[in-house]
């Protein structure tokens, strides 16, 4: 399989080291508007291909099997456009537009010129999540009864890509960037389409004009509740999702903060305390595995992309329908 990156920014040495790692998988090419960027990343994952400033002139001399777009979101429908029509299949990160009605141009487009794609949202492959969800299949833990997803995380940090700054460019910053995150890995457990959401986003960075902070509250199709929350302060970092079953509670903890140690936590009716969960997987590996399950699926050994374009577009609607 003969792939190609556009975009070498801060993301992109995830992808490529995850990328790599994949077998019968070539990176025969990078695109940066800075050149210099790339080969930069080129150097730093230790390879020689060529790097190319226009992803136009990329596509018609290298015609790669698969094009991995790692831009900036209000990049990604035209680079996407661009890809479907030289009949490149394609891996993309999330947000996948920045808007939702880019979302349904480039599932029109992706039909049009009958190509593969699939979104990166890669949180679900935290190891914790993935505990998570063998720790369900191996239980009988009744109905969900709610989920509480909650994110305390410094996004004003000094190197923040100035494109995760603009409005224009990321879609509300914090609120496009973040929200889908949090929304896919509620969805991910919730199995549930949402039918209701309410939303409250907050401007309150004195000096920036993205979003600061936010809260959803969403009721899934068979009446399972859930709440997000998000600010983007520092402080003690707080990341984690809380899954209430009717025989017990699943949390997940995705950072160490002095009260939460990471790692997942089941707590049942009967011993009322929680108790750590094994993780047997690696969170080191978890783009090698996102990577997998995409190459695997344009590949053709998995019929049934891992997350469809229709899936990442509804995280980018329920964002705009929760704005109020």
């Amino acid at each position: 399989m003969r792939v190609a990156m556009i975009g070498t920014g801060f993301i992109s040495r995830f992808n490529g080291a995850a990328l790599l790692k994949q077998p019968d998988v070539e990176l025969i090419a990078l695109c940066n508007r800075t050149v210099e960027k790339a080969e930069k990343l080129a150097a730093e994952l230790q390879i020689r291909c060529p790097v190319y400033q226009d992803y136009h002139e990329m596509l018609g001399k290298e015609k790669p099997d698969v094009v991995v777009i790692n831009l900036a979101h209000h990049l990604h429908l035209e680079c996407f456009l661009a890809c479907a029509k030289a009949g490149a299949d394609i891996i993309i990160e999330k947000a996948l537009g920045n808007t939702y009605a880019e979302c349904l141009q480039m599932m029109e487009a992706a039909e049009k010129y009958g190509i593969k794609s699939t979104v990166l949202h890669t949180q679900r492959y935290n190891a914790v999540y993935e505990t998570a969800v063998q720790f369900i299949q191996e239980h009988d833990l009744g109905p969900l009864l709610s989920i509480n997803d909650n994110i305390h995380l410094h996004y004003f940090w000094d190197g923040r890509s100035p494109w995760q700054l603009s409005n224009e460019q990321s879609g509300g910053g914090i609120a496009l960037n973040y929200g889908v995150h949090q929304l896919d890995r509620v969805h991910f457990f919730l199995k549930q389409k949402t039918k209701h959401i309410h939303g409250n986003y907050l401007i309150k960075k004195a000096g920036y004009e993205v979003f600061s902070s936010y809260a959803m509250m969403g009721i899934g199709d068979r009446g399972t509740p859930y709440v997000i929350t998000c600010t983007g302060y520092t402080g003690p970092a707080v990341n984690e999702t809380r899954l209430v079953f009717e025989r017990g509670i699943l949390q997940c903890n995705l950072v160490e903060n002095g009260i939460q140690p990471f790692g997942l936590y089941y707590g049942s009716n009967e011993t009322k305390d929680f108790e750590k969960v094994p993780i047997t997987l690696s969170n080191d590996q978890m783009y090698v595995r996102e990577f997998q399950a995409a190459v695997d699926y344009l590949s053709g050994k998995m019929k049934v992309p891992p997350v469809p374009l229709e899936w990442a577009a509804e995280m980018v609607r329920l964002v705009e329908s929760g704005r109020h």
